[in-house]
């Protein structure tokens, strides 16, 4: 009886082993289907989805000088790899084409690091709708200023629009972009629409305590090691976190009450337009003129049939109401209010530096149908930024004489704190 048992149990064993090989066989061919899949709808770059080959990550260091000074939890950013191939999609017509990568690893055409004589040079900070998600390479409103202010002037190539925005990016990470990608470039002129993303994130870690104990926390939070590994997987795999994000979508939402989101609101914006001045103070040092944009945005809370007509302001206050009525939101709702203050600040932040500032929120705001996702724009709406955009440029331009690239070099993040 013993053999026969001991054969059994051996048996029993081999035949979990041979499923558990066939299952994950099975995943393996389904991920590397589903990989293949997207490529063809988003590029090459998802088949190396988990690896360090899908996002070019570039440290926070450039000239010897770091760029950590300003404090940022995450160190570097992110852009693509050079000449990259990557697929975009109309979610109108469904129809997907070419998005043009450069040797830099930003959208369009090759930069050149040598100025022209008499050209003015523009640089635009931002993330994806900088970089123009669903948008054609001849439809960001960077391609369409370049194109408005060249019309205007009379002179063609008198204006040149460099398009730094990468998608995902937050204020921390322009920030460092700009000190490693922009200021090579010698641009006359920086603008910066960005906002959403700040909104979006956990709240920052101030100092290396607090993101110590924050950490700690979150640790103590986590039973144990199995959702470790379900992270790694899903880190890894794409069709784990494609599963996850249905699953996600399949349970309901977390919400957020008074207290969490007035916490949220007020560290995030303190953050986030603390960036936007020592981005506006190197600027100010290096003689280039720097111009901020109001961000628009919705939260979805307004059916899309609806937003036309329904202005930034009112969504704004229809999740305030909904917040004092039932005492909770969810996550995209406390994003919106979180954006709704992040603007505000930096409205004001502009008229005391006396900043040059255009209210794109003001521009969109009778057409919010333009908006083809919560911050994401139609070729539309990238041509009234880039409208908006060009006459304040104009203007600014009108006041100054076009700088040369200066002949000596600055410490890079030298304003520091």
């Amino acid at each position: 009886m013993g053999r026969e048992s001991a054969c059994a149990q051996f048996s029993g064993i081999k035949q979990v082993g041979f499923y558990l090989v066939m299952g994950l066989v099975s995943l393996l061919v389904l991920e590397v289907g589903f990989r293949a899949v997207l490529a063809f709808r988003v590029g090459p770059s998802v088949l190396y989805y988990g690896t360090r080959f899908y996002r070019q990550n570039v440290p926070a260091v450039a000239n010897n000088h770091t760029v950590m000074q300003h404090g940022s939890v995450q160190p570097g950013y992110t852009k693509f790899f050079a000449n990259e191939l990557k697929v975009d999609h109309d979610p109108i017509t469904n129809e997907s084409f070419k998005v043009s990568i450069n040797s830099r690893g930003f959208r369009g055409g090759e930069i050149t690091e040598a100025k022209k004589p008499g050209v003015t040079r523009i640089v635009t900070l931002g993330s994806s709708s900088t970089f123009g998600y669903y948008d054609r390479d001849n439809e960001t409103y960077p391609y369409y200023l370049e194109q408005k202010l060249n019309k205007g002037a009379g002179a063609t190539g008198r204006f040149e629009v460099i398009n730094l925005g990468i998608p995902h990016l937050h204020s921390d990470e322009i920030l460092n972009l700009f000190y490693v990608e922009a200021i090579p470039l010698h641009p006359d002129v920086v603008t910066f629409y960005e906002g959403v993303n700040d909104a979006a994130r956990g709240n920052p870690s101030r100092n290396e305590a607090e993101r110590r104990k924050t950490v700690e926390e979150q640790k103590q939070s986590q039973p144990g090691l199995l959702r470790g590994a379900y992270g790694v997987v899903r880190d890894h795999l794409v069709i784990v976190a494609f599963i996850d994000s249905i699953r996600q979508n399949m349970i309901a939402e977390p919400t957020f009450n008074r207290g969490q989101v007035e916490r949220h609101m007020t560290s995030t914006s303190e953050h986030f337009i603390g960036n936007i001045d020592k981005l506006y103070r190197e600027c100010q040092q290096r003689g280039i003129m720097f111009v901020a944009l109001k961000q628009q945005a919705k939260s979805h809370m307004v059916k899309e049939a609806d937003m036309k007509g329904v202005t930034y302001a009112q969504e704004v206050q229809m999740v305030k109401a909904k917040l004092e009525k039932e005492g909770a939101i969810k996550a995209r709702e406390l994003h919106l209010l979180t954006h709704s203050t992040l603007m505000a600040d930096l409205e004001q932040w502009a008229s005391t530096n006396m900043v040059p500032f255009v209210n794109i929120q003001k521009v969109l705001d009778r057409d919010r149908d333009v908006l083809l996702s919560w911050v994401h724009l139609s070729s539309r709406g990238n041509r009234m930024i880039a409208d908006a955009l060009a006459e304040e440029i104009v203007q600014l331009v009108g006041h100054h004489t076009v700088r040369q690239p200066e002949s000596r070099t600055q410490p890079v993040g030298s304003l520091g704190s």
